[in-house]
């Protein structure tokens, strides 16, 4: 499926609407997370948003209660309204929320008004191989138009396992942080089939679960799969014994086969002067010049 990039310099916006947040949001106003619920009720992480280096790190509780120990870190991509500074409470997810421009978000997780979190933009609702791929190899610089983009892998994560009420806080850095900057595959280059998918994606029908990229030798070259060499080589070697130019790669035939036609201008070398009968002519011979192009294939 050939996926049409939009014309000119025109970056598909990912902000919601205010209307589409407030009606999502009345219908998510119970919509929480459990799964990572602990016993005082608080919430499992702390999540550092670095606009400056374009990197999310998530931080869970040391003995003490604070968050600072760092279990995970994503790339991402934020843009010109993304909050500077301060410290927001997740309120609301959902699975496809639509965007300015007609695009989807998947695993959206809403941060504070029109910022949320979320995969890079799909052209439809709920089909996984309309990626905006041109957009997916921005991840890691400056790229959105305020929400915080992320793999649909570290989309899906904040979505399963922040739940409501977890803490986002903005800042920025020249330091990525304690995990460093992870990189996103770059996959523009790629086949339709491929680069329409976001890489990370868990689910099963993902083609880059079962794609191998090709080998590169020490030239930095692929390497391609070996083939038989059917190629003649156009050296030909006198044969001093019987006068006959023979082919490197010439294939050797059994005496019994079906003698070949002989060569008009074949000279006879015999060891005497005297003329042979020039009858020789459609006739075997041994010193026959063999085409290079009859070899059997």
């Amino acid at each position: 499926m050939m996926l049409k990039k939009p014309l000119g310099n025109t970056v598909s916006e990912n902000i919601v609407q205010n209307e589409e947040i407030n009606t999502k949001n009345e219908e998510n106003k119970t919509t929480t997370n459990n799964s990572n619920n602990n016993k005082d009720n608080t919430p499992t992480y702390y999540i550092k948003v670095n606009y400056g280096a374009q990197v999310v790190t998530i931080y869970k509780k040391d003995n003490n209660g604070n968050y600072t120990v760092p279990v995970k870190a994503m790339v991402c991509s934020t843009g010109t309204a993304t909050p500077t500074s301060g410290v927001y409470k997740i309120p609301a997810r959902w699975e496809w929320l639509r965007l300015q421009g007609y695009v989807w978000g998947h695993y959206s997780t809403q941060i504070k008004g029109n910022i949320l979190f979320h995969s890079v933009p799909y052209l439809r609702k709920g089909e996984l191989d309309s990626l905006e791929y041109w957009e997916y190899d921005k991840l890691g610089t400056d790229a959105s138009a305020g929400c915080v983009r992320l793999t649909v892998q570290d989309a899906k994560w904040i979505y399963d396992n922040c739940k409501n009420g977890t803490k986002v806080e903005f800042y920025s850095s020249s330091n990525p942080g304690p995990l460093g900057k992870p990189k996103a595959k770059k996959i523009s280059s790629y086949e339709d089939y491929l680069r329409n998918w976001d890489p990370t994606d868990p689910d099963p029908n993902n083609p880059w679960k079962n794609y191998k990229e090709p080998q590169k030798n020490e030239n930095n070259t692929v390497t391609k799969p070996e083939t038989s060499n059917n190629t003649i080589s156009n050296t030909n070697k006198p044969n001093n014994t019987t006068g006959e130019l023979t082919n490197k790669n010439e294939v050797s035939k059994p005496d019994n086969t079906t003698p070949s036609t002989t060569n008009k201008n074949e000279i006879s070398n015999q060891e005497n002067d005297k003329k042979t009968e020039n009858t020789t002519e459609g006739t075997e011979t041994k010193n026959q010049i063999t085409d290079k192009n009859t070899v059997t294939k």
